[in-house]
């Protein structure tokens, strides 16, 4: 069946439904890969070299070269996106161990032939999109955020076991999504995104045993703006309980309100106004090209390069 998007998988532009790794691939056999997100609206990239630089640090950490450079990464994501279509999207770049000698599940991963893939696909919201205005609803899970003692939080991975099983509670309990906290109990991230309580003019986030976002890092830069003062500290989920406003920050959204955590509404039920305001310009700024790449450069920028047959 047919879907939306395209991929970039083994040196070629397939649809989507057509890329497959193999199931001794160590992405799948140990979960041995790391990724970023990059996001496009209006065919313009938003904030593509934070993406990049996080991307490059995550996979210098596992000791993976992935088998095209930054630059081929710029092209490969501008042609995705130009040839799927879509002018609202989802980048992802994936850096992949590779297959082990002879193929088998195991062996010494030094011997691996790293790997390199990336795909398109619409662009979307980790709430649901009707809940990006009117306020999402957030669930405390009972199971704990693996520690960055384990799996450094500030590579972009996919062992997910516990945000996935925080997700099934978060659902079970009709709310949108899981808040994890970490084993010393402090509040850490949620599959996606990461989260922020307003209080006064402060607008606070967690600030370990978590990936820092892209949209975490806009959010800073957006409070200063404002006249807020963003602070990384350490908040427990009696901080979040109690919280008059919440908002959470993600590639997939922007800055988005939540008005419930657990069975109890957040202030008085409804998205707060420093939220909205943030939210605001945070949509306005990219739509006037703040931190853009447009695709469209990229693009030029290599059929420049290519001589004239």
């Amino acid at each position: 069946m047919a879907m939306p998007g395209m991929a970039y998988f083994e040196g070629r532009y397939v649809p989507i439904q057509d890329a497959k790794l193999s199931i001794l691939e160590p992405a799948i056999t140990k979960s041995d890969i790391v990724f970023d997100v990059v996001s496009t609206w209006d065919r313009v990239f938003f904030r593509l070299e934070d993406h990049l630089d996080r991307f490059e640090n995550s996979y210098k950490h596992v000791k993976i070269k992935p088998p095209v450079s930054r630059d081929e990464m710029r092209t490969i994501s501008a042609e995705l996106v130009d040839r799927s279509g879509l002018d609202n999207s989802c980048v992802y770049m994936c850096a992949t161990r590779g297959l082990y000698a002879g193929g088998a599940a195991f062996g010494d991963p030094r011997n691996a032939v790293n790997g390199f893939y990336a795909y398109v696909v619409p662009y979307y919201w980790v709430i649901p999109k009707e809940h990006a205005e009117t306020g999402g609803h957030l669930w405390i899970a009972s199971v704990r955020r693996a520690p960055s003692e384990a799996i450094n939080q500030k590579v972009k991975n996919f062992n997910r076991m516990d945000l996935t099983a925080g997700q099934f509670e978060a659902l079970e309990h009709g709310a949108d999504a899981p808040i994890l906290l970490s084993t010393t109990g402090k509040l850490t991230e949620g599959p996606g995104f990461n989260v922020w309580i307003v209080r006064g003019k402060k607008l606070l986030t967690p600030g370990k045993d978590l990936l820092e976002g892209v949209t975490r890092k806009t959010v800073f830069e957006l409070a200063q703006e404002s006249g807020f003062e963003p602070v990384a500290t350490e908040l427990t989920a009696d901080d979040l309980l109690e919280a008059k406003e919440v908002f959470i920050s993600s590639t997939a959204g922007g800055v988005l309100p939540i008005t419930r955590v657990n069975d109890q509404a957040v202030g008085n039920g409804a998205p707060g106004i420093t939220t909205g305001q943030l939210q605001k310009r945070y949509w306005e700024k990219r739509k006037r090209g703040w931190h853009g790449t447009p695709v469209d450069s990229l693009l030029v920028s290599r059929r420049e390069k290519v001589p004239a047959e």
